[in-house]
């Protein structure tokens, strides 16, 4: 979905948002699906206009706040410019982003992409997404190294898909797979292959897209 050099740009950039704002792995999650991970999310790569506070102000006819330019957050002598949310390459990415909200029609309202960087020996145990979290739809750019993602019905496990996602690849999981099946990436080597090969232990980062869940009485509602 995206070029090896546009994959280089996220990475690199991933990078240093979790080095400020997660520098540690975490060796469990509080709802205790996910081992030996960081997270973080970045508001700065959403577009005003794809965000809940561009719906609201839309439903109420104002104008959509203008999103900032690209801005070097520190200057060549290493003392900050000031600009502690904006980063140099925030508007480039902003635009490769793009490309994937534009998949879905305009009316969707998007939560600020998620960074989730899963260390070689992580794993994601088997879970349903909890429908509260979010709206319709949750996906995944695929950074770094390859995974397999097994999904089991919830009612009958021999029912099971996986799905090889390799770097650079995009996934979105929504309706019946989301909710009907369980979804996980394990470090047990027999749910690690593909076509009969071993995939490799390795680690992996998730940039991750969640749509907002639109109150019953419209975005109005949150003027």
């Amino acid at each position: 979905f995206i070029s090896e050099s546009e994959h280089d740009l996220l990475v690199k950039n991933c990078e240093k948002k979790l080095k400020r704002l997660a520098s540690t792995y975490e060796m469990g999650h509080f709802d205790k699906r996910i081992h030996n991970y960081r997270e973080c999310s970045v508001s700065a790569w959403l577009p005003n206009k794809r965000g809940i506070g561009g719906h609201v102000a839309e439903a109420i006819g104002r104008p959509v706040d203008p999103d900032p330019v690209d801005l070097p957050d520190r200057r060549p002598q290493g003392k900050s410019a000031g600009w502690t949310t904006v980063g140099r390459y925030d508007g480039q990415i902003r635009h490769i982003l793009d490309r994937v909200w534009d998949l879905f029609p305009s009316a969707y309202a998007w939560l600020p992409p998620h960074i989730l960087d899963l260390h070689e020996d992580g794993e994601i145990l088997p879970h349903v997404d909890n429908p509260d979290y979010s709206g319709f739809v949750v996906g995944g750019l695929c950074l770094l190294g390859p995974a397999v993602s097994t999904f089991k019905h919830v009612d009958d496990p021999d029912i099971r898909v996986d799905v090889l996602l390799e770097p650079r690849s995009l996934y979105f999981m929504t309706n019946r797979i989301r909710y009907q099946f369980t979804h996980e990436i394990t470090t047990d080597p027999q749910q690690r292959s593909w076509q009969g090969q071993e995939v490799p232990r390795s680690r992996r980062i998730s940039l991750m897209f969640r749509d907002a869940k639109e109150p019953v009485a419209g975005w109005k509602s949150l003027a």
